[in-house]
């Protein structure tokens, strides 16, 4: 198996295969070329059920698909899929198939503006924009920070780009409000469902009939300048946290490597005086988070954190109850109350974890 060919194809495809279906997605075969990306989405289609099954290796493609230019991260998600296609030879098999499958627009892809020769004057690569990507009778693949990897021979096609950023919200319609979903799962910190509960967000949101009136952004695996700058491209009126929290120590976000960044209560404090007039409410769902609640909401009309550990399935819990309320049109204080009686309601004994934290005015 040429798990070399393998990452190069995966790597820049994954931002899109990740959102498949959603508006991120539209046009992912223009900016990656056709071969590419229909190669890449049925060895995806191969290999989803398999990362899906294993938390380690979805948290690792979820980290991989947010920031795909990540050394650190390409080396995680290799070492997951290396384990997986050991344990599956006969997945191994039919992705090498696909992968050996010709590519008809081999180094056709627009913008080229050199050609890359080997030893023996092969053409074995082009050069577009400064980046590197590996064409045809050679062993050079496209690695984002602009380096020149030697593998396998590997044909991968047009030159992809790097994924762009999710279109900001203009919020021009009116009364139509951008919720910001900021998820971070550090490595080496306990998995958690993040997936499963913004999965439960958006279908609270589509149970309504006032969908429309809500728009969804996301930001994954969040570093701490990925938060200020969310806050600068999309304007949200409601932040939502998911990860993990340490008390007085702070929130636990993600350093480049992805590993934990812990951003301490003051500097929280300081981000949302900030931006304090935009915002209604932030929604911590992080393990002790209620100190941070409490100084945000020297700012923000509402904040909700937790006063103790919580698991998985009250977080999920709460989301749902949460949000209905909210895209029902009814307020935040009923969306907290609610949110706490599905807790109980779901027979798990945490529904006062959850607080809620006003502004003083």
């Amino acid at each position: 198996m040429d798990i070399v060919g393998l990452m190069g194809l995966l790597s820049p495809c994954l931002p899109f295969l990740i959102k498949l279906g959603e508006k991120s997605a539209e046009g992912a075969a223009n900016k990656i070329g056709e071969d590419t990306w229909n190669k890449a989405k049925k060895i995806w289609e191969k290999l989803q059920p398999q990362v899906e099954a294993k938390e380690d290796a979805k948290i690792a493609a979820q980290q991989l698909a947010a920031k795909p230019e990540s050394k650190a991260r390409k080396a995680v998600f290799q070492e997951e899929l290396e384990t997986l296609l050991q344990e599956n030879p006969s997945l191994a098999e039919a992705i090498a198939t696909i992968l050996k499958e010709s590519s008809s627009n081999s180094n056709s892809g627009s913008g080229v503006n050199q050609n890359v020769t080997g030893s023996e004057n092969q053409t074995i690569g082009s050069v577009s924009g400064g980046e590197v990507f590996g064409v045809s009778g050679g062993k050079v693949f496209k690695d984002f920070q602009g380096d020149i990897t030697f593998g396998s021979p590997f044909n991968q096609g047009e030159a992809p780009e790097t994924p762009p950023p999710t279109t900001p919200a203009t919020n021009t319609q009116k009364n139509v409000k951008t919720i910001l979903i900021l998820a971070a799962n550090p490595i080496g910190t306990s998995q958690l469902r993040l997936s499963e509960e913004v999965r439960e967000i958006q279908s609270g949101l589509k149970r309504t009939h006032r969908q429309d009136a809500f728009t969804i952004q996301q930001q994954w695996a969040v570093r701490p300048r990925d938060v200020y700058q969310a806050l600068l491209d999309y304007k949200p009126q409601i932040v939502h946290f998911s990860g993990h929290g340490s008390g007085a120590d702070g929130l636990v976000l993600e350093n480049d490597a992805g590993k934990v960044n812990l951003v301490s209560t003051e500097a929280l404090f300081n981000l949302f005086e900030l931006f304090g007039p935009q915002i209604e409410c932030v929604v911590l769902n992080a393990c002790y988070s209620e100190v941070q609640a409490k100084a945000i909401a020297k700012h923000i009309p509402y904040v909700i954190g937790m006063n103790k550990a919580v698991g998985d399935k009250a977080v999920i819990e709460f989301a749902i109850g949460f949000y209905e309320v909210i895209a029902s049109g009814e307020s935040i204080e009923f969306a907290y109350k609610l949110g706490c009686t599905a807790i109980q309601m779901a027979g798990i004994p945490e529904h006062l974890t959850p607080i809620i934290e006003r502004k003083i005015i």
